[in-house]
């Protein structure tokens, strides 16, 4: 954990993992999502009408974004036996 890390609120933190795991962090969608983060977390002024907004805004990227992001990889039980079963074929 950097430095930086201690100033991000648990909102900042969680979205910007997120974003990096979906490798979107460098980008420009990217750095607008993580703006409206940083305003949503920073404003203690923020009215209430204008915190809904910005969070509709939030969830609207967050969508979009993940449909960008590469496909999860699957990882379980029946996965690793497919595998390991054609592994096995290949051999043969």
């Amino acid at each position: 954990m950097s430095a930086d890390d201690h100033d991000l609120s648990d909102l900042e933190r969680a979205v910007r993992d997120q974003l990096a795991a979906w490798g979107l962090l460098g980008t420009a969608e990217g750095a607008a999502t993580m703006d409206i983060v940083h305003r949503l977390a920073h404003t203690e002024d923020l009215r209430p009408a204008a915190a809904a907004m910005l969070h509709a805004q939030l969830r609207t990227q967050l969508v979009d974004l993940r449909k960008l992001a590469p496909p999860a990889d699957e990882k379980d039980g029946v996965s690793d036996l497919q595998n390991a079963y054609i592994g096995l074929r290949a051999v043969q």
